[in-house]
């Protein structure tokens, strides 16, 4: 095994991390960000990136820290309407759920989302072990190449 293959194999377990973060913290509403997650190779080595697909993905800090409040984009209410159906959230009849969404939107606005005031941890966490265990990896395969190399 190479070590990129050693690094793809870590930054493959960290993805899975944060897409099982997503699903248990209720954060996907289409699952189109969780999906956008991959390990790609690039000339300078192998990453994990989000984003980038053709359907449409939230931006990556706000996984954690959500939205504060302040000017919203154009199209918001409907933005938040089709958020509400992705979710699954139930109402008895469309205007109820337009209503829901205008309503949401002026909150969102004035205080910023539920989780810009309560931030929660998806990646963060998961992020800095791996580079800790790629930190603790580097430092053993450099140790080893240098000692066979005095062997030598």
């Amino acid at each position: 095994m190479t070590c990129a293959d050693d690094i793809i194999r870590i930054l493959e377990a960290a993805k899975e991390a944060i897409q099982q973060n997503m699903a248990t913290q209720g954060i996907n509403a289409t699952g189109n960000t969780s999906a956008s997650f991959r390990v790609e190779r690039y000339d300078g080595g192998v990453r994990l990136v989000m984003g980038g697909t053709e359907e449409k993905t939230a931006p990556l800090a706000t996984l954690e820290v959500g939205r504060p409040g302040g000017p919203v984009p154009k199209g918001f209410t409907q933005i938040l309407y089709e958020w509400s159906i992705a979710k699954g959230i139930p109402f008895d009849k469309d205007s109820r759920r337009r209503s829901f969404a205008y309503l949401l939107g002026r909150r969102i606005r004035r205080e910023g989302t539920l989780r810009h005031m309560q931030p929660v941890d998806v990646y963060t966490t998961i992020v800095l072990d791996v580079a800790d265990h790629m930190k603790a990896d580097a430092v053993k395969s450099i140790t080893t190449a240098i000692h066979n190399q005095l062997r030598q």
